[in-house]
């Protein structure tokens, strides 16, 4: 394996360890389509959806800090899926798979010498077709249930895919996160406690419909692009990070987020550490889990909520 290419799930790479599973803290229930509402359960399950050209502190700080907890028992059950479109390593330069009957609407000259990679343990279709069929649990050691769903930024969230006239297809643009998003509205009925967003992740969710009469935060420097083509959301501009939930009263429909969802976002890059942290805090044991993990990251958390200094 190439040394820039890496599954965060290898204990050799990120000091994950892997204990047998905690059990979840109350009873479920399911709406007609199998989807689970979320009650009081314990996230225990987190589940990453890639795309080429996303952000990596966007990905490494959140996992890092849910890689530290996993060695406390009481966290110790944590576990972590990552998806893409295909198995191949997904970049954090916007490099299409080496199949890819598509290009970056991008000059060929970027820089692609200085590239990580990602490598995804299943593809989308995976995922949908095992929690479709009631094919997840959490003693299943290949899907797990998607209690929380992480959604990078990046570069990649503002790019577009052109698919040339010598495929099936004619020469089109098509959003470079068009595919999170398909797996994102697909997935939402099935998320079982909340949805985290990092950067300009909330756009991608923000374009799903996801978000709409939400309150959400975003990339400082890109907040203005982001707001002006999503106005159904209640957009936040001066804040490091924003947590909102479905509504508790919301009538399911059994094709969107369950009433009592959470949906935690963050501004850009750095602000997807504090979101992590205030997400720890509030279930897993108060603010001590948050400042605790802190102090083993030597990263100094003061829980600044505005985000006045980037704007």
């Amino acid at each position: 394996m190439n040394m820039n290419t890496f599954s965060l799930c290898d204990p050799l790479c990120f000091g994950m360890i892997s204990p047998r599973f905690l059990q979840l803290t109350s009873s479920r229930s399911f709406s007609s389509n199998g989807a689970l509402h979320k009650m009081a359960i314990r996230p225990l399950h987190y589940h990453l959806p890639l795309f080429p050209g996303f952000q990596l502190l966007d990905v490494a700080a959140p996992l890092d800090i849910l890689n530290i907890r996993t060695q406390y028992p009481d966290t110790s059950g944590i576990t972590l899926t990552i998806s893409a479109a295909t198995l191949d390593p997904v970049s954090v330069k916007p490099i299409p798979p080496p199949k890819a009957k598509w290009r970056f609407d991008l000059p060929s000259d970027i820089n692609t010498a200085c590239n990580q990679q990602i490598l995804p343990q299943c593809t989308f279709a995976n995922v949908i077709s095992a929690v479709k069929a009631g094919k997840v649990s959490d003693d299943n050691e290949e899907f797990k249930p998607i209690d929380v769903l992480i959604i990078p930024g990046g570069p990649g969230t503002r790019l577009n895919r052109i698919y040339d006239a010598d495929t099936t297809r004619d020469e089109v643009k098509v959003s470079n996160t068009q595919e999170v998003q398909d797996f994102l509205t697909t997935v939402a009925p099935y998320v079982r406690h909340s949805i985290i967003t990092v950067c300009t992740g909330s756009h991608v969710l923000s374009q799903t419909g996801l978000l709409s009469g939400r309150q959400a935060t975003t990339n400082s420097a890109r907040y203005d692009d982001v707001t002006r083509q999503t106005a159904d959301v209640e957009w936040q501009r001066n804040s490091r990070w924003i947590r909102d939930s479905v509504p508790e009263d919301k009538v399911s429909d059994g094709l969107s987020l369950a009433p009592g969802i959470e949906i935690w976002s963050s501004a850009g890059i750095t602000a997807g550490i504090d979101v992590m942290l205030e997400f720890i805090s509030a279930h897993y044991g108060g603010i001590e889990v948050g400042m605790e993990t802190a102090k083993r990251m030597e990263y100094r958390w003061e829980r600044e909520k505005e985000a006045s200094y980037f704007l």
